[in-house]
């Protein structure tokens, strides 16, 4: 584009030159010779005169248009890049803050006074259909981790339980798939049920917290957590809350369906529970 400018206003300006300098030339040609005829070549010089004055500041202007333009764009580029490094910036503080926000949660979990024993695993794959529930995470054998392994967030909260192991990986069934299953207790009633993945619930993101009977005083809002009734995971790791009550089939029994304390739909970083100490 500027070199087609340049070669264009160039053509110009020798053609005006061209025309000017013959026109002088017939001024001084006729100088020395009788008025009226100088007077003719003046009349017709000036206008050719007039138009290589027009065409230079035409082409003068438009080069300083041309030098504006390229000014604009340098800034404009430069301005461009300054907003692409404070975005860089922007992105990478919220990354530091997120970060900083998982260290204080892994901090409160170390300071409840629970003995637990932590492997730190993120999430490499998930399962890609709408019928069960399962993660796999990153450690394995190898790391200590075994089946029926409790794993849970950065808070503590209950993700599910070791269903498989490799030996740098491992399978992970989370709280909602149909298979999972521990036992459970609301922590202001005390009541003990079995906490289940329903696949009726398993869309919703929720799980049951099933086999009560009429007379539980089971509420919504309550909070439920795991209860242990072995060796193999701990009790007091938060579940979920409960959010409705619903009659099972014969009308002997009901279900509380809990909504997970973990945020399922979004984990990256998770901890299995290798050891702990019961403390009762």
């Amino acid at each position: 584009m500027k070199g087609f400018f340049q070669h264009t206003w160039g053509k110009l300006i020798a053609v005006a030159l061209s025309l000017s300098l013959v026109a002088a030339a017939a001024a001084l040609v006729l100088a020395g010779t009788w008025a009226p005829l100088r007077n003719v070549g003046e009349t017709v010089s000036r206008p050719f005169l007039r138009l290589f004055s027009t065409v230079t500041e035409t082409v003068r202007q438009g080069a300083d248009n041309f030098q504006r333009v390229q000014r604009l764009q340098e800034e404009k580029a430069a301005l461009e890049q300054q907003v692409a490094q404070l975005q860089d910036q922007a992105r990478a503080g919220e990354l530091a803050q997120a970060e900083n926000a998982r260290l204080r949660e892994l901090l409160d979990l170390a300071q409840t006074g629970r003995d637990l024993t932590l492997t730190s695993a993120w999430v490499i794959a998930r399962t890609p259909d709408n019928w069960q529930a399962e993660v796999t995470i990153d450690q394995g054998e190898d790391q200590g981790v075994r089946t029926g392994q409790c794993v849970v967030d950065s808070r503590g909260a209950l993700v599910g339980q070791v269903a498989e192991t490799g030996g740098t990986w491992a399978a992970v069934t989370l709280l909602t798939d149909p298979a999972f299953q521990l036992a459970g207790q609301g922590v202001s009633s005390g009541v003990l049920g079995t906490l289940e993945g329903d696949l009726t619930q398993l869309p919703q993101g929720q799980l049951a917290f099933a086999s009560l009977t009429q007379a539980d005083p089971v509420r919504v809002g309550e909070e439920v957590v795991t209860f242990a009734v072995g060796q193999t995971y701990p009790s007091g790791l938060a579940v979920g809350t409960v959010t409705a009550l619903t009659e099972d089939p014969g009308g002997l029994t009901r279900s509380a369906i809990l909504q997970p304390a973990a945020d399922l739909d979004n984990l990256s970083q998770v901890f299995v529970v290798t050891a702990f100490q019961e403390v009762r």
